[in-house]
């Protein structure tokens, strides 16, 4: 039995770390472009490529839109002068009606805008539109002389009446796709980002995990094994609170997995060590009470304590700026934030 749980586990670990790939880094672009990093969007199925240089104050942008149909436009923009949607420097584009592809510039000046083709604050160069595989992508190289190397981003998508952009939604992922990107880092702030909502998913189970059922577990077997009435009916209760905490603790291992990918120039050694050797004492306890059926009271004291150090490390770690936080450089970092109206926003 302990054998079908953990080659389940390990399973179950493999299904969740590979539905967190990331199509935004090992995206091949068919006009053989190539960008040095990445940002995964959180809203409205977009991707931000680009390849920034420091010196000469521009960005070649890449900028993709996963299943829009041929009859709605897209724009990516910085907005120089604050977040949200008045003053932003946008890129429009989208496929006319016959069947060719529009890219221009347009400046938002108020919240009536029609996406009037002008000429941006911003300079632009290299300004190209492509429609393929069910993805509109713009191209584009971007002069930010004015600009520090973070920058108020904003993005938006909407219907076509004929061949001109309509007004787009004014609520749900249309109203949050806003923020700041860092172009050196590739850190982004505004909106919660997908990196963000992972790492809560892992944080949540490894809480229910470690946290919640494993001490459960423990308690079953310390406190209910000594009544005669309650036996077998503690070691079942014991086994299914330590299978499942197991179960969901490899759930969370395999999320932290895939967050270590995204970011190798991250490293926090204690943490990690401390869930490896979590992660291999478990079920060698479960495998003493499965033959044995004797509550492992040293093994179990000791996963106990060291899901309870884990939980020392982290909260310290977020109080002292993370001091085990080591960084080595930054390429294809996945960051992620929004563009988009406010509540009154329009397009």
């Amino acid at each position: 039995m302990l054998r079908s749980v953990l080659l389940f586990s390990v399973m179950f670990s493999l299904y969740i770390s590979s539905s967190y790939s990331q199509p935004c880094e090992k995206y091949n672009f068919a006009s053989n472009h190539i960008f040095s990093s990445c940002s995964s969007l959180p809203y409205l199925n977009s991707f931000l490529h680009w390849n920034y240089d420091q010196a000469a104050k521009t960005v070649e942008i890449a900028y993709q839109h996963k299943g829009p149909s041929s009859s709605r436009w897209v724009a990516w923009a910085v907005n120089p002068s604050g977040q949200g949607m008045i003053g932003a420097q946008a890129i429009v584009a989208f496929k006319k009606s016959d069947g060719t592809m529009r890219a221009y510039t347009a400046p938002v000046t108020s919240y009536q805008t029609q996406l009037q083709q002008g000429a941006l604050s911003v300079p632009v160069s290299d300004l190209t539109a492509s429609y393929t595989r069910n993805e509109l992508i713009i191209f584009a190289t971007l002069k930010l002389d004015n600009l520090s190397s973070t920058v108020n981003q904003v993005w938006q998508e909407g219907p076509l009446s004929g061949d001109a952009p309509a007004m787009h939604l004014n609520s749900g992922s249309n109203v949050r796709s806003f923020g700041t990107l860092n172009l050196l880092s590739g850190t982004t702030a505004g909106a919660l980002d997908s990196k963000t909502r992972k790492k809560n998913i892992h944080g949540v189970l490894n809480a229910v995990s470690w946290g919640i059922m494993m001490p459960m577990g423990a308690v079953f077997a310390r406190y209910l094994r000594v009544f005669p009435s309650a036996d077998p009916a503690w070691f079942y209760l014991h086994t299914t609170c330590q299978t499942s905490a197991y179960i969901t603790g490899v759930a969370g291992w395999a999320t932290g997995l895939q967050l270590g990918s995204q970011s190798p120039e991250v490293q926090y050694t204690s943490h990690r060590t401390i869930a490896i050797v979590l992660f291999v004492l478990e079920p060698s306890r479960g495998e003493m009470e499965e033959s044995v059926r004797r509550n492992s009271n040293r093994r179990g004291s000791c996963c106990c304590n060291l899901g309870g150090f884990t939980w020392y490390v982290v909260v310290k770690r977020k109080k002292t700026s993370s001091p085990q936080k080591t960084q080595n450089g930054i390429n294809g970092t996945n960051g992620h934030t929004g563009y988009a109206a406010r509540t009154r926003n329009r397009a």
